[in-house]
């Protein structure tokens, strides 16, 4: 493969500000803004409990990391094809059938 060196060179992306949320004007204050994504953190963390319980089992995933730890761990593609192909057809099933 040969490089081409005339090639432009990427350029970096700008973001910008959120409205009403003023743009960091030093390198120091951009690093501080971080903590104000805190309260959207905490709220995006207890979505789960909100919508009536978590999908997360501690049990099962420390059994699991065990069964992997030890060497009896099975994966079998066939059973992730399966339910790939079933979340697939669930998200392009029209509204009403689904």
């Amino acid at each position: 493969m040969k490089i081409d060196p005339t090639a432009p060179s990427a350029t970096p992306l700008h973001r910008t500000p959120a409205p009403g949320v003023p743009a960091p004007s030093t390198p120091a204050e951009a690093v501080q803004r971080p903590k104000e994504a805190a309260p959207v953190s905490a709220l995006v963390h207890a979505m789960p409990a909100a919508v009536g319980g978590s999908d997360f089992d501690a049990a099962r995933v420390a059994a699991i990391r065990e069964d992997i730890r030890a060497g009896r761990y099975e994966i079998r593609p066939e059973r992730i094809a399966d339910g790939l192909l079933a979340s697939v057809r669930e998200l392009l099933a029209p509204k009403g059938e689904a």
